[in-house]
């Protein structure tokens, strides 16, 4: 009899086991086939989201990293469904994650900033890789923009990387933004020359010069702008393409000093005059 009540009492254990594995093995099942086919549609859903966000044009570093992001967090969603599938508390796994994602954001926080100046960069562009910049004291080619840095390279082939929450935080001076630039050339003539010749000459130099742009709304000219200690200062404005700046503006300055010796106008050079009082 007793040995009657030992083997049900073992075959109930066995049921109950069996049972046991049974239901885990079923939740196991559903909660791999939850796992694989919500990564499935979340590849699909994140696919259709980039497509939409290129035909409507968004940066594509943009569209990648959103992507990413989409990516991430639709993944995260899945595993918290199977995980709660196999009996998992769930509402643990989100503080986990929470806390976690608080952590990394308070470590990242300077890197969050570039990121969030880099997607104002990307969404309202002040600027485009090609584009001749100037900012934070520093002025080049830009070279190439990423979400956290934005690259430049200056006339001296230096390679300046800057971070795109400093690029965002200064006043950012595009001089490739407009087709035309205008040059400035400042000299100074002796007090005694003839002051219409000496306009004529300085501005002949632009007007004449290969690289000189003019139009109805952009032409070149010279005006007397100061009145020296010891020179009278014409200032000459004239544009040029953005392209040829460098160029037009060092020729500009050469041309300006041969017209002037040409029509025998004077440059002078600072002077003083002393007097001596004697007290004898």
């Amino acid at each position: 009899m007793d040995l009657d009540i030992q083997q049900l009492s073992s075959i109930s254990g066995w049921e109950r086991l069996i049972e046991v594995g049974i239901a885990f093995g079923t939740n196991l099942l559903a909660a791999l086939a939850i796992f694989f086919i919500g990564r499935w549609i979340a590849t699909r859903i994140v696919i259709l989201m980039k497509a939409a966000l290129i035909r409507a044009r968004v940066d594509k570093t943009l569209v990648s990293f959103l992507g990413n992001v989409a990516n991430v967090g639709l993944l995260i969603l899945v595993i918290i469904a199977a995980l709660g599938k196999l009996g998992i508390p769930t509402t643990s796994v989100t503080a986990l994650i929470g806390g976690a994602g608080l952590a990394v954001a308070l470590s990242l926080k300077d890197q969050l900033s570039n990121f969030a100046a880099g997607t104002l960069i990307i969404l309202f562009r002040p600027f485009k890789v090609g584009d001749f910049i100037r900012v934070n004291g520093f002025e080049g080619t830009v070279s190439e923009i990423k979400m956290v840095q934005t690259t430049l390279h200056t006339p001296d082939n230096e390679e300046v990387i800057l971070p795109n929450s400093v690029v965002m935080s200064n006043s950012i001076v595009n001089r490739s933004s407009n087709p035309l630039c205008r040059v400035q050339v400042v000299v100074g003539v002796d007090y005694s020359c003839d002051l219409k010749a000496a306009k004529a000459a300085v501005l002949k130099a632009a007007t004449e010069h290969p690289l000189c742009v003019q139009t109805k709304d952009r032409q070149a000219v010279a005006y007397i702008t100061n009145l020296g200690d010891s020179a009278i200062e014409i200032t000459l404005w004239a544009w040029t393409n953005e392209a040829d700046l460098g160029a037009f503006r060092f020729g500009l300055n050469e041309q300006v000093v041969e017209n002037l010796r040409a029509a025998n106008i004077n440059i002078p050079f600072p002077q003083r005059d002393v007097h001596i009082i004697s007290q004898g």
